[in-house]
């Protein structure tokens, strides 16, 4: 008898489950909006800054220190001195370094320019240079540059260019020591990755949620589902899987968009004196896109357990998907405004507190690590945990209030 029972159970389920995959198969409209989201965000951003990267290159600021006693630190700087100066009476078109100012400083000042950030390159000229570069016929030059910005990181890429050529003409070799912001400063993709997959996910689970829920109260679908003999958290799970289906589609365009977006800007800048700067500031780190698609996915859950809450709670569709947006933007705006004024986790007391109970913020924290490389293991974890415990504790909840929807049915 038990087993009998258990069978019939089963393929209830089973039966539920088509029934939701097929409802949401059903809804054209909202598969195609969970691809074209995704992609249309992704292909918008790429054509536009592929456009824009075409454009003429700005020139940067220069900081530069020689601390080199020998003839070949000076030669290197007289080098650029000379090609900066040609350049100020030069059309765009045959200019090569594109220098806006060549200030020479010291060590200290250099150092501490660096440090406050008012200096987005700073070329440091050690004072072994010379030395190092005659006994070896290869020496290393320092150069810091900000990372979170195109222009510093394209003025630097010329500024590599042009000593490594000066050098090699010597019949010599140059090595450049890239130094970046020891907390990682997003470029543009980082920062556009973060903004794309955080307010794109938070929203996108709100149609089906509302429709799979509040929807089927209104069209008076839900009493008779409840009438079924079936485990009322068995129903809830039916539906759930029905749109983490619909999650995985959402997370795999997302993908495919990256890839895109990848494709434009690498297709535009090619062949130009800047296209390695444009690559690594504008694009997305293609090795990191498995976590991007992981995180989405995590936010995505975190987004359906609180819809299914309010869903639970509303009194029709339209009031649910309303509350739902007002829920969720309101967190997600605060985390974007915080994130624009540095990290998300800057700030003390209630807010700080306030911050750190958003499980989107975590979301940021997770690829601000992953996208920068400056996380541990264990706070990755630490994240990870908090978005997965937050979306059982969400769904319990809503599980609580289904079953409160059974008995009311």
């Amino acid at each position: 008898m038990s087993q009998r029972r258990r069978t019939n159970n089963r393929s209830k389920t089973k039966w539920l489950l088509k029934k939701e995959i097929k409802s949401v198969l059903r809804s054209r409209w909202l598969i195609l909006g969970f691809i074209i989201s995704p992609l249309f965000a992704w292909l918008f951003q790429g054509a536009f800054l592929s456009f824009i990267f075409q454009q003429a290159v700005e020139p940067e600021q220069i900081f530069i220190t020689i601390e080199d006693e020998g003839p070949m630190g000076q030669f290197l700087y007289d080098q650029i001195e000379a090609r900066y100066e040609v350049e100020k009476s030069l059309p765009d078109d045959e200019k090569w370094l594109f220098i806006e100012s060549l200030t020479v400083v010291t060590q200290e000042d250099g150092l501490a320019s660096w440090e406050n950030r008012t200096a987005p390159v700073w070329v440091y000229i050690p004072a072994n240079f010379t030395a190092v570069l005659e006994a070896t016929n290869v020496t290393t030059l320092t150069m810091y540059v900000n990372a979170g910005s195109f222009r510093a990181s394209a003025a630097a890429e010329r500024l590599s260019w042009f000593a490594g050529w000066q050098i090699r003409e010597i019949v010599r070799n140059l090595y450049i020591k890239r130094v970046t912001p020891p907390t990682a400063e997003a470029s543009y993709g980082h920062q556009l990755a973060i903004f794309l997959v955080m307010i794109t996910s938070v929203l996108a689970p709100s149609p089906y949620v509302s429709k799979s829920f509040a929807g089927e109260r209104e069209n008076h679908t839900l009493e008779a589902l409840l009438v079924v003999p079936m485990s009322r958290l068995r129903i809830l799970g039916a539906k759930l899987v029905a749109g983490l289906m619909l999650c995985m589609i959402y997370s795999a365009f997302t993908v495919v968009g990256i890839l895109s977006y990848n494709f434009l800007i690498l297709f535009r800048s090619e062949g130009s004196i800047n296209a390695t700067s444009a690559a690594s500031f504008y694009s997305v780190d293609v090795a990191t896109i498995p976590l991007i698609f992981f995180c989405q996915f995590l936010v995505l859950l975190c987004a359906i357990g609180i819809g299914v809450v309010i869903s639970c709670l509303a009194k029709d569709q339209a009031s649910s998907e309303s509350i739902n947006n007002l829920v969720l933007l309101v967190p997600t705006m605060v985390i974007g405004i915080l994130g624009f004024t540095g990290s998300i986790m800057s700030y003390g007391g209630v807010l700080g507190l306030f911050v750190w109970l958003i499980p989107f913020s975590h979301a940021v924290m997770f690829l601000n690590g992953v996208l920068s490389g400056a996380a541990t293991a264990a706070s990755l974890l630490v994240n990870i945990a908090y978005m997965i415990g937050f979306t059982i504790v969400s769904l319990l909840i809503g599980a609580k209030a289904f079953e409160r929807e059974a008995i009311i049915a």
